[in-house]
């Protein structure tokens, strides 16, 4: 039995899918990323300041502090950005 060949137009469909396809998956990512909060501006939310530190004010002892609504990432800086 003889294969049956794809026509040009059928491959370049399946590109154009898969392009756009990375392109919708890609935007989607962006904006989940980009939907986490800003860091207010005080003295304590700064790239450099250690996890632990983080973790104190908003796991440990919240007081006015909001609590953390999710699992430590390792870096605050990966979905949050300073204002």
């Amino acid at each position: 039995m003889a294969k049956k060949k794809k026509k040009s137009g059928e491959i370049n469909f399946y590109k154009a899918m898969t392009i756009l396809g990375l392109i919708v998956a890609g935007a989607i990512a962006y904006g989940f990323f980009g939907s986490a909060p800003n860091l207010s501006k005080t003295a304590f939310h700064n790239e450099t300041a250690p996890i632990e530190q983080c973790l104190q004010c908003h796991m440990v002892n919240p007081g006015k502090n909001p609590v953390m609504p999710h699992r430590q990432m390792g870096n605050c800086t990966l979905c949050h950005r300073p204002e």
